[in-house]
């Protein structure tokens, strides 16, 4: 086997079979690595004139070859081969960097930047956006109330807000082909900015100003710091302007003493600056991305979930406590329920499924099943004749991604490695793919947790739809979670997904989870990041896994303290990992690892956990009107259900700078206490008049002050002057 994905798989981990750099430039060196399990490989070369260089060994049949720098641009292509084996043709532009600091011509809506390179201009509302093109366009230069957008010298454009200068590109790079084309671009601004927000769902920090994003869709298995499942190439600032780049190839953006933005450059794709308060940029970005759907008024009760129900009796015990502790839940996930092959099929231990569906909605509850969208590698399956035929009837009729030479696009490493993945973007792939899982439908399912759909990796395929290679990583997800979505209305089921990966637009396909994170303290303050900061990126409807999914069991204090805050968070639901455990100590399967309240309380000996968690899940049922209420005037509004404060209080500089506190709808403000041992936080209360939700004290606001609070509480606070 010979393999090269010049794009490498994780950003994180040098996978060895990548292209380093991704995109040369002119004067840098490049190293094509490979994986060759057959000896050393050669490299042909075609399309420009250079020395071939002889393979280099790495590590465990890793081997590189290292072509000296080219001196000017040039175009080429290279593969690999050994003996009778080789690999397609990669195709490589080294590209010429072209600086731009003023602009060679200025008319109305245009600059010219370089020989046949304009940057046209076009204003609509509190927006104006730039377009790259070979010809220029003319355009009304904006005037807007208080806002005016100038081109050309100093610099090449800049927005002035009541006379002052609030953001100004004083530089544009341009990577050109050898024939002149634009083949990547990078924009450099100054803005006023201290604070900026979005770039989509970040576990590191809300504020992004001193970081950046590479923009890549990645799975990382807890502990996700800079990774994100969720990137959105938009951001917005506390300095009155936001940008939106309509394109799904990785948009790397850094926030330092001025913001850098770069990516390929794709054909007629727009960059849009919008301009005013926080809350208006979110909205102006909803526009621009697709409407925001809602979700099933039941999704807003307590989700039930864990890895290690397998079988009708472990429905039938959650069902039994559920009622034995007085306990609402509105909604069960089963992720164990199929035959791990197909992923349409139950599983044998499951004896009447029917039966089963039947028994849980008469308990009062909905059944969302666990998908992932993957034809299964038949090396890793039961069913072995089933998962054949599905393969190899996708891959002869194209109904499974392929790349340019035909052959079906495999996963090539880790979470299912050696699978292939359906086509979303293909009717035909998408009827074929549901009809098999029409009768989960029929019986009563209602939703499905669409978890994966970041493993397309490498560009050297085109989707049905037309979709690039270049952009289908980012896309996958959101094709794969929209299908179902598109599947179930069809059907004229009011389901839900609940989905982990996704991309710009992600408010038209809720609702959303952080993914999985460790039972500690760190990881539930990361989880609180990525919710915030989720909903500063467009995600309306967002939540986390009570206490933790992975390792070992959390803390009655930690589990109780996140009860509390998935209580008023957006989605209320707790999970756990399989009962092996990929990070618990014991890899025992028969012990149980559910983070619900009672085998917690077992396990940790502290018997409260089943009351005061219990108590929260009777105080959601309350609020679910709320909730409900809530939800619809996110969708009419555009607005998170979880929502920074910036988003109500943009003229308050300690609003603008709370990143562990948010508003819960529009009436309650929400400070968790996310510290071991803490007894109780500082809580900032805004300009207003508040009342505690818990203890009925009538608060000034405007101030900041100490407030306890026991674990069967949390600290919540009613806005009382709206």
């Amino acid at each position: 086997m010979i393999r090269h994905i010049p794009e490498g798989v994780f950003p994180f981990d040098d996978c060895g079979y990548a292209r380093t750099p991704l995109i040369p430039f002119a004067e840098q060196a490049i190293a094509l690595d490979c994986l060759c399990d057959s000896g050393a490989p050669a490299l042909e070369l075609r399309g420009a004139s250079a020395s071939v260089p002889k393979a280099v060994p790495l590590r465990e049949n890793r081997w590189r070859f290292e072509l000296p720098p080219f001196q000017s641009a040039a175009s080429l292509e290279y593969r690999f081969v050994c003996g009778e084996e080789h690999t397609a043709w990669f195709p490589v532009d080294v590209l010429r960097r072209v600086r731009v600091a003023a602009a060679a011509g200025t008319s109305a809506g245009w600059l010219r930047l370089h020989e046949n390179v304009y940057l046209n201009f076009s204003f609509a509302g509190a927006s104006f956006s730039t377009v790259l093109a070979d010809h220029p366009e003319e355009a009304a230069p904006a005037r807007n109330g208080d806002w005016t957008v100038e081109l050309g010298e100093p610099g090449l454009w800049r927005v002035r807000r009541d006379g002052k200068i609030i953001a100004a590109c004083h530089e544009i790079e341009l990577g050109l082909r050898a024939d002149g084309s634009v083949a990547w671009h990078a924009l450099t601004v100054d803005g006023a900015q201290t604070r900026v927000w979005g770039t989509g769902e970040r576990f590191d920090h809300v504020n992004q100003q001193g970081h950046g994003t590479c923009g890549k869709v990645v799975e990382h298995f807890t502990r996700q710091g800079q990774w994100a499942y969720l990137p959105t190439p938009f951001f917005l600032t506390d300095a009155g302007f936001g940008f939106y780049r309509d394109a799904a190839c990785d948009v790397e953006m850094t926030f330092g003493s001025s913001i850098r933005i770069a990516s390929r450059a794709l054909p007629g794709r727009r960059d849009t600056w919008v301009l005013g308060a926080p809350a208006e940029l979110l909205n102006a970005y909803l526009r621009l991305t697709g409407e925001p759907a809602l979700p099933p008024e039941w999704a807003f009760g307590l989700w039930i979930s864990a890895n290690g129900w397998s079988c009708d009796a472990d429905v039938d015990e959650q069902l039994e406590a559920l009622a034995k502790y007085d306990c609402p839940a509105s909604v069960m996930v089963l992720e164990a329920w199929s035959d791990e092959s197909t992923f349409y099929q139950w599983g044998g231990a499951w004896k009447n499924p029917k039966r089963m569906i039947q028994k849980v909605r008469d308990a009062g509850l909905h059944l969302v099943l666990w998908q992932i969208p993957v034809l299964k590698a038949v090396k890793d399956c039961a069913d072995v004749e089933t998962v054949r035929r599905d393969r190899e009837e996708a891959a002869a009729k194209g109904w499974a991604i392929h790349h340019a030479d035909g052959a079906p696009y495999i996963i090539p490493e880790r979470w299912f490695e050696g699978s292939m993945l359906p086509d979303f973007t293909s009717p035909e792939a998408c009827e074929w793919w549901f009809s098999r899982r029409e009768h989960l439908l029929r019986d009563g399912v209602e939703g499905f947790k669409t978890d994966g759909g970041e493993f397309l990796f490498g560009s050297d395929f085109l989707l049905r739809d037309g979709t690039h290679g270049v952009e289908a990583h980012n896309l996958y997800a959101m094709q794969y979670v929209r299908a179902y979505n598109e599947w179930m209305r069809r059907q004229g089921v009011n389901g839900v997904t609940f989905s982990r990966a996704g991309y710009a637009g992600a408010q038209t396909v809720p609702v959303h989870w952080a993914g999985d994170q460790l039972s500690t303290w760190e990881e539930m303050r990361a989880q609180f990041t990525a919710g915030l900061s989720a909903g500063l990126s467009g995600v309306l409807f967002w939540g986390f896994d009570i206490g933790g999914f992975a390792g070992e069991l959390p803390s009655a204090e930690l589990y109780l303290r996140a009860t509390a805050l998935a209580c008023f968070s957006p989605v209320m639901q707790w999970h756990s990992e399989p009962r092996s455990g990929q990070f618990y100590a014991t890899h025992d399967r028969a012990y149980n690892n559910d983070r619900s309240p009672w085998n917690l309380a077992e396990k940790q000996h502290a018997p409260e956990i089943i009351e005061i968690a219990s108590a929260f899940a009777r105080l959601r049922e309350r609020l679910r009107p709320y909730l409900w209420e809530e939800a619809q005037n996110c969708v009419k509004r555009g607005r998170p259900l979880m929502a920074h404060l910036c988003l109500d209080f943009p003229n308050d500089p300690k609003a603008l700078d709370c990143d562990d506190q948010y508003m819960l709808g529009r009436r309650y403000l929400v400070a968790p206490i996310l510290q071991k041992g803490a007894q109780g936080r500082m809580v900032y209360l805004p300009e207003g008049s508040w009342r505690h939700f818990f203890t009925g004290e009538t608060l000034p606001g405007g101030c900041e002050r100490h407030f306890d609070c026991p674990l069967n509480e949390a600290l919540v606070f009613e806005r009382m002057d709206t």
